[in-house]
């Protein structure tokens, strides 16, 4: 029987692994599985009752299974496996969970009004939700200094990623998808970068240094 993938599914098929790969994965899997369920079971109760602690095991297991192979030999694997657990969880809450609980009568008639709409999602031609997300406002303190005869003195101090996402969202206006396109790093990123930079600025206009 033919199969009913598409050809550009079977085409993000990952290559199969020799067999000492495997036996390598499969020993790092048993290794880090208590790991993996650990940090399910931690998310599960930060968010109980809203999320079911098995379905967030089966998503820490299946991360696991599949940064396992791409973890580098010489260093250590937990960090990394952790940080890929982590992200698999917040895209599966992002994406799959609703966090605010609906009746089941609700979800039976199909028309909840709280249904979940990922930030990245586009529809109708219409441009995502991030796209549209503004940078937020610096204070007006803050934005005066900014442009003001002290913008290189207070910028400067500043380390480097931090002007930068300031100067990007600040100065240049522009939103945190097109700051963190250019900089090629990730909205959550630039947005840490301005808060560290602005907290730092509040810290200098209040005389702390």
């Amino acid at each position: 029987m033919a199969s009913l993938a598409s050809p550009s599914r079977r085409k993000q098929q990952p290559p199969a692994l020799s067999r000492s790969a495997l036996k390598a994965r499969n020993a790092l899997v048993l290794e880090h599985l208590p790991l993996a369920d650990a940090i399910a079971s931690a998310t599960a109760r930060r968010l109980f009752p809203l999320v079911e602690r098995e379905d967030l095991i089966q998503v820490a297991r299946e991360a696991l299974v599949r940064s396992a192979p791409r973890c580098r030999a010489g260093e250590p694997a937990g960090p990394y496996l952790r940080r890929c657990i982590t992200g698999a969880l917040q895209h599966h809450l992002r994406d799959r969970v609703r966090l605010v609980r609906i009746s089941r009568r609700e979800h039976e008639k199909g028309s909840c009004p709280l249904g979940h709409i990922s930030l990245d999602a586009t529809a109708d031609g219409e441009p995502c939700m991030l796209d549209q997300l503004a940078a937020p406002e610096a204070e007006p303190a803050i934005s005066e200094a900014m442009h003001g005869l002290a913008l290189e003195q207070l910028v400067e101090q500043l380390p480097a990623a931090q002007a930068t996402a300031l100067r990007l969202t600040v100065l240049e206006g522009l939103s945190l998808r097109q700051a963190a396109t250019q900089l090629e790093i990730s909205c959550m990123s630039v947005q840490r970068a301005q808060k560290k930079a602005i907290a730092a600025l509040r810290q200098q206009l209040a005389g702390g240094g």
